[in-house]
């Protein structure tokens, strides 16, 4: 494969590593979302119950008892539900990374590649530049030599 060919697989590879970078920073701003309104139901959880606890030291009704209990339950449904929803976008956090560590890899390997064959070009180049300083160095020999 020629080098223009690799250079435009290289940029591929770097427009694809910027998308993956973009990605996994949202994914893990959602993530960070979701842990934020998990931690306020737990909040919310316990200054409910602390209220309640408080309220009952005076004597509570059994509706109100019954209507606390409901809304508990109600509390800690949707606790388990952001709790799994928060375990599935950190999973999605892992994945969206691991793709961006491999397409850098990816790119990193390439780039890596691009490096060596100009290091090769280069050298060829110079030895090329050396024969011909070779060259006309032994022809001015030659012709010196001739001259006199």
């Amino acid at each position: 494969m020629s080098n223009t060919a690799l250079q435009r697989v290289y940029q591929q590879f770097e427009e694809q590593e910027k998308n993956a970078a973009r990605a996994y920073a949202l994914i893990q701003q959602d993530a960070e979302r979701y842990h934020s309104q998990m931690q306020q139901l737990s909040d919310y959880r316990k200054q409910y119950l602390q209220q309640f606890t408080e309220r009952g030291e005076a004597g509570i009704s059994g509706s109100s008892y019954a209507h606390y209990h409901n809304f508990m339950k109600k509390l800690e449904l949707a606790e388990f539900e952001q709790k799994q929803a928060l375990d599935n976008i950190q999973q999605t956090v892992k994945n969206k990374h691991a793709d961006w560590m491999e397409i850098r890899k990816k790119r990193d390997a390439l780039g890596l590649l691009l490096d060596k064959r100009k290091i090769a070009a280069q050298l060829v180049e110079q030895r090329l530049e050396q024969k011909d300083l070779d060259e006309f160095s032994n022809f001015q020999y030659f012709k010196r030599k001739n001259n006199r």
